[in-house]
């Protein structure tokens, strides 16, 4: 089992359809790897922190090994980025909120956790395409392509604000093989988006339309590496080439890690917030902030940095990982779920989805009904520094202002619709933000992140080298476990 991170990666692709694809008939990790020492009775081999679905599918692939296993969660509930409004129409999604068909592993847990997947996609792409607003006007493709404000260079002008950076990256994509991305060869290639899209010919004030008003990653082009942007570039290429389809949970996504957590044997500790974890000897302790102390062999580690930042970690972490934890992004992304009392679109006969140049962001209408054709309400989407400025307000003035925007620029939508839910990524004390992204000069963290730390392993989507997402996230399990049972 002798191999690096990125052979690792490549070679265990498919270990999430083990179940599934007769290339992997009769393979374990126990037919690979010494048998491991367990645990007195009473004392856990393994303690994970974190009841994502990283952790989960760690804790349940260690279980599978013989390994006693303790999970400590410091919410109240398992999930993780995965958040579902089972209270609200259509249970829309505040998280994560579909897979691709190629998520081998993600597939594979959902079939474990025994969940129903459903596509989604098409419930994306029904109905009118959004409009664009700009400067509380709407205008077609074709009215924004001849629009004398419109800054985008010729190449780009039929293009919507929200499809030129991808569009700039992929036609510019720097990398031969994609899955390189983080070795020594590309580091040069570790620029910002903002060089990389003034070199494709866009002016300042384009790249502050099509990109820092809604930033994919970060909150400006700036301090968004163009290197890992034309790593999930390549991803999502690979993905689209080998399916098409989004899939989510039938009820909610919620469910998949509520049946995760079902599967595993050992204790699932809910409300558990770690401060502390010290390392002596052959023992690991964990310290949490209402006074409990657990000791284990081996810590496994998929809280995301932002919040591991929060942790004393004895002895410390040191060098690039150091910098890793103390300095790795975490999207600013905040969303309000409004609902309609009756059909305005239909009223003033204009598209129901939004893109804005203001402060309402994104309009996305949700159509979860008996039929595609039912609108069961709308996410209200913010970015990077938009999301940041509706934090400021607090949840309460942030839902006033939305249902305020969209009946200024929608009069038809007065006195017809209501804002329920708000949620702030970035405003959750646990999370710091939606996923990770590396600035400039940063993705050379990544072959040092997920190295163990003495007895400390690490895992979560942060650390993943060869998918993003929830794929990323099991991708990393598989390798922490593997790193386990063959210590």
């Amino acid at each position: 089992m002798a191999m690096n991170r990125r052979t690792f990666s490549l070679a265990t692709a498919g270990l999430g359809l083990v179940a599934s694809n007769p290339a992997f008939a009769g393979f374990t990790l126990k037919e690979k790897a010494k048998p491991p020492t367990l645990a007195k009775p009473g004392q856990a081999d393994v303690i994970v922190l974190g009841a994502g679905v990283s952790g989960m599918q760690a804790a349940w692939m260690l279980e599978q090994q013989g390994m006693k296993v303790t999970v400590l969660e410091a919410r109240a509930e398992v999930g993780g980025r995965i958040r579902t409004l089972l209270d609200q129409p259509g249970y829309p999604e505040m998280g994560f909120n579909s897979m691709g068909e190629a998520y081998g592993r993600g597939l594979d847990a959902a079939t474990r956790a025994g969940v129903e997947m459903q596509e989604v996609g098409s419930r994306w792409r029904h109905g009118a395409p959004p409009l664009l607003w700009i400067n509380g006007k709407p205008m077609t493709r074709a009215e924004w392509a001849q629009f004398p404000g419109n800054p985008l260079p010729d190449k780009f002008k039929m293009l919507l604000p929200a499809e030129v950076v991808g569009k700039a990256v992929s036609d510019g994509n720097r990398l031969a093989d994609w899955t390189t991305w983080h070795e020594p060869v590309n580091a040069a290639l570790d620029v910002s988006l903002h060089e990389v899209l003034r070199a494709q010919g866009l002016s300042e004030a384009a790249i502050r339309l099509c990109n820092d008003i809604a930033p994919y990653y970060g909150s400006n082009a700036w301090e968004t590496s163009s290197l890992m942007m034309e790593y999930n570039d390549g991803f999502v290429k690979a993905q689209i080439a080998a399916g098409t389809k989004s899939l989510g949970v039938k009820g909610g996504n919620i469910h998949l890690a509520t049946g995760m957590a079902k599967l595993l044997k050992g204790d699932v500790l809910l409300g558990r917030e770690v401060v502390a974890v010290t390392q002596a000897g052959a023992q690991v302790s964990v310290h949490c902030a209402d006074g409990a102390m657990f000791t284990a062999g081996r810590v496994v580690c998929s809280l995301p940095f932002s919040a591991l930042r929060n942790v004393k970690m004895l002895p410390a972490l040191e060098g690039l990982q150091a910098q890793a934890v103390g300095q790795l992004g975490y999207q600013p992304l905040s969303m309000v779920f409004v609902t309609a009392t009756a059909p305005f679109w239909e009223e003033d006969k204009l598209a129901p989805g939004m893109w804005t140049d203001g402060p309402l962001g994104n309009v996305m209408p949700q159509r979860y009904g008996a039929s595609v054709e039912e609108i069961t309400g709308f996410i209200v989407q913010s970015r990077g520094n938009l999301a940041l400025y509706w934090d400021r307000m607090g949840p309460d003035m942030a839902k006033a202002m939305v249902v305020r925007q969209l009946e200024t620029l929608r009069p038809a939508a007065k006195g017809k619709i209501a804002a329920h839910s708000y949620f702030s990524w970035a405003g959750e004390r646990f999370n710091g933000g939606d996923v990770s992204y590396f600035g400039p000069g940063q993705v050379r963290w990544v072959d040092e992140m997920a190295k163990p730390a003495g007895r400390v392993h690490f895992c979560g989507e942060h650390t993943a080298i060869a998918s993003r997402g929830l794929e990323g996230a099991l991708e990393s399990a598989e390798r922490v476990a593997v790193e386990i049972v063959t210590a």
